[in-house]
C-alpha cells in the first residue's frame, strides 16, 4: 500500500466517521466504554493517556468521565514545542480549562507534564487499525515517536505504556504497511468488544 493508497484510506475512513450521527457516535462510545471497563488493563488505578476526540472520531467523553469517576489519574497529550520531545502529557481533569493549541486542539493549560512513557495506559486515536495491532494515524507520526521507548532493546520491564486504540468496529482493515519506526497497539476497543494483540514491540 503506496503513500497515495494511504491518503485515500484516510479520507475514506474520516468521511465515513462523519456521516455518522450524533446518537450513534454516543451509542457506539458508550459500548466501547463499557467493553473498556471490563478490560485487564484498567483493573487497579493507572496513570492514563486518553485524548479529546474531534474529526468524527468515536468519542471519548464517556470514556474520560468513567475512568475519571473510578480514580484514575488522566492526561491528555500536549504538542511539546520548543522541548525536546515531540508530544509530552499533562495531567488533567475534567473540571480543568482547556486551551488551544497552534492547530486548534484543546490542550490542558497546566504544565505538569510526564513523558508518554511514564504512564501506564495510553489510549490512542487512530484512523485505521488491522488485525495485528497496526495503527494508521494522521500521519504526524507524533505517537510513534513519542513511544519509540517501547521498542524492542528500550522497553522498560514493566512493559508499559500499554498502547490501547479507540475507534469504530469499521476502522478495521486488511493488512497496514509496517515502517521500522512504526509502535504497534497492544490491543483495541470498538464498540464491538475487546482485541488484544501479541508482537514484539
Amino acid at each position: 500500500m503506496n503513500a497515495s493508497n494511504l491518503r485515500t484510506l484516510r479520507q475514506t475512513l474520516r468521511k465515513q466517521r462523519n456521516m455518522l450521527s450524533s446518537k450513534q457516535r454516543l451509542e457506539a462510545a458508550n459500548r466501547a466504554t463499557h467493553h473498556l471497563l471490563r478490560a485487564p488493563w484498567l483493573q487497579r488505578k493507572a496513570h492514563v493517556g486518553v485524548f479529546l476526540s474531534s474529526d468524527g472520531e468515536l468519542p471519548t467523553e464517556p470514556l474520560i468521565a468513567a475512568l475519571h469517576a473510578r480514580g484514575h489519574q488522566l492526561y491528555l497529550p500536549v504538542l511539546a514545542q520548543p522541548l525536546p520531545h515531540p508530544m509530552l502529557f499533562a495531567h488533567w481533569t475534567p473540571d480543568e480549562p482547556l486551551k488551544p493549541n497552534r492547530y486548534g486542539i484543546l490542550e490542558p493549560i497546566n504544565r505538569q507534564y510526564r513523558h508518554g512513557c511514564q504512564l501506564d495506559v495510553v489510549i490512542t486515536p487512530l484512523v485505521a487499525f488491522d488485525a495485528q495491532g497496526q495503527r494508521l494515524g494522521m500521519g504526524g507520526g507524533y505517537y510513534d515517536r513519542t513511544f519509540a521507548c517501547r521498542k524492542i532493546g528500550t522497553r522498560k520491564k514493566s512493559g508499559t505504556p500499554l498502547l490501547i486504540g479507540w475507534a469504530y468496529a469499521f476502522q478495521q482493515v486488511g493488512a497496514l504497511p509496517a515502517q521500522p519506526w512504526d509502535v504497534s497497539l497492544n490491543g483495541v476497543i470498538t464498540e464491538n468488544g475487546v482485541q488484544r494483540f501479541t508482537h514484539k514491540n
